[in-house]
């Protein structure tokens, strides 16, 4: 697979996938990830699907830009097949949004150890806690590896 999709933004106060994800790229990645992975996806069907269901109408080159910015990011790849670009997702639905979770909780653990032990502690549900502990060590102990290896 490609090098690891570009998660630079984080919005707690959007719903699902929107926090790492522009409303519009989010509406293209569901419409991908509602297809075979396998089946390729071009940009007319893309705008087509859009341009049906939002209520404000949308630009084909919008949606085409839009996708091109998607396969810079690495969330899509996408193949040259006679005339059309085809794209497919380079994740699967589930697979992106347990990437996101994991960078964001690492982030958190990491520049915010203190803060998050302090706050695991507090968890009524040990389990959880005990879980989040364990994934803390691990980053901590794969970060101090890559560390020796430099």
């Amino acid at each position: 697979m490609a090098s690891e999709p570009d998660i630079s933004v984080f919005r707690p106060d959007r719903p699902g996938i929107r926090k790492v994800l522009g409303d519009l790229e989010a509406e293209i990645m569901e419409y991908i990830w509602s297809r075979s992975p396998d089946q390729g996806t071009i940009v007319r069907e893309v705008f087509e699907e859009l341009y049906e269901r939002r209520p404000k109408q949308i630009a084909y080159t919008t949606v085409m830009n839009t996708m091109s910015r998607l396969a810079k990011k690495r969330f899509l790849r996408v193949e040259k097949k006679d005339q059309a670009y085809i794209y497919y997702p380079n994740l699967t639905q589930q697979e992106f949004v347990s990437r996101f979770v994991g960078r964001i909780l690492e982030d958190l653990l990491i520049n915010f150890s203190g803060a998050a032990l302090e706050r695991l502690n507090t968890l009524p549900d040990s389990p959880a806690a005990a879980q989040a502990r364990q994934y803390l060590d691990d980053i901590t102990r794969r970060r101090q590896e890559e560390e020796e290896h430099e």
